[in-house]
């Protein structure tokens, strides 16, 4: 029985700050394809066969099983990729299996050089038993030099400058590249500006990253619909010029990789979470495409700038358990709502797994209680940025947004989603955002984030926002304002507006199915928290991003 043999473990750093790092959307694209073609293109279709070592017949994601295990002559076989790594098998008798392994490593970086200028990566080599009790001990001594690696070595990532010092407009490195001088004449978008083999390269990449994903899509888009190539085409309203950054990252997706036993569990959990995550995005599509044909976004957006073809949704990352799109800012909690919806119905782990999972899991947390969802669960960060708002920034806003999601479904693994809107040229963190605006002498004027896929008893549940943005919507305008100041000042303030607007107080009435209601019932407790929230601001302030009927 075959146990150890050499591995790489590969690893792309800083992958949001190379893909999101300036506001064309073309760039953006074709940075997130160059991150994924390193492994699924560069490592598996150039460097690996120039090696003359036998691989197996079937591609990785092809089959579940790792096919080194059944057939002693395989010398080398991609065991996943997935989440930003990838690891590699390799054994080679009468050959020093870590010198074979240094030199694909050395291979790949220096075809990086050319075809991903700017891309950070990293690697661990060393010896993996693949099907032992030793498994989960043996790839974390990798995981452990990949990280020892990156608090260490310094990657250079670029081709040493040639004696210009010109800057790149657009990636404040030197600009090597006038137009003309590319031979599929991308440079030509950029207006006679001079710029860097990083930019050259992710646009270049843009043309061969639509093709694929329209190929992917097509029975849906057919001959009519395409994706963006600007942001302006999403159908936003000009008086409306706010777009939504939408993450979406899977729930404990290291306690529930960790729970696999050898290379065999773990390759099959990955594949299985990455076609969850894309039949989800295939049903999101489908529902997109359904409303546009029903005219459902007729009244809130201009489809006159969608030119009757293009679709308010445009996908920038969906790789493993991550994705990343943008759409319309009326558009965000909605789109990502129905993800997580499609997704949370597909089972995850079989039997055995979750049970590992779950024994994991309350280990990890010192607490027994803590559950583990068998299906695919996952969590969602909104950022509604104004449309030429830096993009890097509204990313790792949303990125943050889903972090504290995250962390509201650490205890029973359901999937939540958070949000937050920006206005102006404000650049804050999540927590610099939440002092200057979420704070209130009364509580906190911020009720999220809220559960998606199960009912809550305090009305966190994203349907209950929902509700309640349809009944605020009802009341006259200047009350609606009025109510957004007086919950920012003191309780008196509360009480006099509510004397003298029933509207308001018919809708308390109506959501606690209550007779009698005062100011006090406009603030309530989440389950676990010791600060009073009012879930009315946030119903308030999605007005004006929730679709029009």
């Amino acid at each position: 029985m075959l146990n150890s043999v050499g591995a790489i473990l590969l690893d792309t750093r800083s992958i949001q700050k190379y893909v999101f790092s300036c506001n064309r959307l073309k760039t953006n694209i074709g940075a997130s394809f160059l991150v994924d073609s390193i492994f699924s293109d560069l490592m598996v279709n150039k460097i690996l066969p120039s090696l003359n070592l036998k691989m197996p017949e079937f591609s990785w994601n092809e089959v579940d099983n790792v096919q080194m295990l059944e057939d002693d002559s395989i010398e080398c076989e991609v065991a996943y990729i997935g989440g930003g790594n990838m690891i590699i098998l390799v054994r080679k008798q009468d050959e020093d299996v870590i010198e074979l392994c240094k030199k694909i490593v050395g291979s790949w970086s220096k075809e990086i050089l050319i075809k991903a200028p700017g891309l950070k990566t990293g690697a661990a080599i060393g010896m993996l038993d693949i099907d032992s009790e030793h498994f989960q001990k043996s790839l974390g001594i990798l995981y452990k030099q990949l990280k020892d690696n990156q608090n260490t070595i310094l990657p250079q990532v670029d081709v040493p400058y040639v004696g210009f010092t010109l800057e790149c407009d657009y990636s404040g490195k030197t600009a090597e590249y006038l137009r003309g001088r590319v031979e599929d004449s991308i440079i030509n978008e950029f207006d006679n500006k001079m710029v860097s083999a990083e930019i050259v390269a992710k646009s270049s990449a843009y043309n061969v990253a639509t093709e694929k994903l329209k190929e992917e899509y097509k029975d849906i888009l057919g001959n009519r619909f395409d994706f963006v190539t600007k942001f302006d085409n999403l159908g936003y309203k000009d008086n409306e010029s706010y777009i939504s950054v939408v993450h979406i990252d899977g729930n404990n997706m290291g306690i529930k990789f960790a729970s696999c036993k050898n290379m065999q569990e773990r390759k099959k959990l990955s594949l299985r979470t990455a076609q969850i995550v894309k039949r989800g995005f295939y049903k999101l599509l489908k529902s997109v495409v359904i409303d546009f044909k029903e005219g459902i976004y007729d009244k809130s957006l201009n489809i006159n700038k969608m030119k009757n073809r293009y679709l308010p949704i445009r996908p920038i990352i969906i790789g493993g358990d991550d994705i990343t799109f943008v759409c319309p800012g009326r558009l965000g909690l909605e789109y990502a709502k129905r993800f997580i919806q499609f997704v949370s119905k597909e089972q995850l782990l079989d039997e055995k797994l979750y049970s590992n999972a779950q024994g994991y899991a309350g280990k990890i947390f010192n607490n027994q209680n803590i559950k583990v969802n068998n299906n695919m669960s996952c969590c969602a960060g909104v950022a509604i940025v104004p449309a030429k708002y830096p993009f890097y920034r509204a990313y790792e806003l949303a990125e943050q947004l889903c972090g504290s999601a995250k962390k509201k479904s650490r205890e029973d693994d359901e999937s939540f989603v958070d949000f937050a809107i920006l206005h102006g040229d404000m650049s804050p963190t999540l927590d610099q955002l939440c002092v200057q605006q979420y704070e209130a002498p009364e509580g906190y004027l911020h009720y999220g984030p809220y559960c998606i896929t199960q009912e809550q008893n305090d009305k966190s549940n994203i349907n209950d926002l929902f509700s309640l943005i349809e009944k605020i919507k009802k009341v006259p305008n200047n009350k609606i304002k009025d109510l957004r100041n007086v919950l920012n000042e003191d309780n008196h303030s509360i009480v006099r507006f509510l004397e003298n607007c029933p509207e308001v107080e018919n809708i308390l009435k109506d959501e606690l199915q209550k007779e009698d209601v005062g100011a006090s019932d406009l603030w309530q407790y989440m389950k676990n928290e010791k600060i009073l929230k009012t879930r009315y601001v946030d119903a308030i302030e999605l007005i004006d991003f929730s679709l029009k009927v």
